[in-house]
């Protein structure tokens, strides 16, 4: 027992000869504490945004091409693929813009006849076209081609053509192809 009355002598001379040493350290070590608390308190930022430039183009860019005209709404006129004969007339063409017609050869002349009836759609054609001491003539068909082309060998009508009288015969029906040509 008189170990432990010494050591507790001893101890107690320790700290009152240390007294300030350790008041102040145990000041900084709370201080230190309190700061670390309010820090891990504290809402975090968010992240900064970064807000990225596309890189400017050395050339610039070339506009899309132009679409094709629909074959519908192109200019110019259709011959057919068989010129057929109807009252000493021969037909060679047919014009759907800028106003729907078809014409005729009869010796050495052309006639032109109007179309009174026309439905021309991006797909389908319907004709009724009234033909001087023929008749009526009818032409109902479908664009083969949707965009305005002039190869020669590309059809751009597939159609259903009658010819009636002014008795109202058929005198003249067949399916026939029509390749497009440019107006002149």
């Amino acid at each position: 027992m008189q170990r432990v009355q010494a050591a507790l002598a001893s101890a107690g001379d320790f700290f009152r000869r240390r007294r300030r040493v350790i008041i102040i350290g145990g000041a900084v070590v709370a201080v230190i504490g309190a700061g670390a608390v309010f820090l891990a308190v504290q809402p975090t930022a968010p992240p900064p945004t970064v807000v990225e430039q596309a890189p400017a183009l050395a050339t610039p860019v070339a506009p899309p091409p132009e679409p094709k005209p629909l074959q519908a709404e192109a200019e110019g006129y259709y011959e057919p693929g068989y010129q057929f004969t109807v009252s000493d007339r021969r037909f060679t063409r047919l014009t759907l813009r800028p106003d729907p017609s078809v014409m005729f050869a009869w010796t050495g002349t052309r006639q032109e006849f109007a179309c009174a009836e026309a439905t021309i759609t991006p797909r389908t054609v319907r004709l009724r076209c009234e033909v001087e001491r023929v008749g009526v003539m009818v032409i109902d068909g479908r664009f083969v081609t949707r965009s305005a082309t002039t190869r020669m060998d590309a059809p751009a009508i597939s159609a259903v053509i009658t010819v009636r009288s002014m008795r109202d015969e058929v005198v003249y029906s067949a399916r026939d192809n029509f390749v497009w040509r440019p107006a002149q």
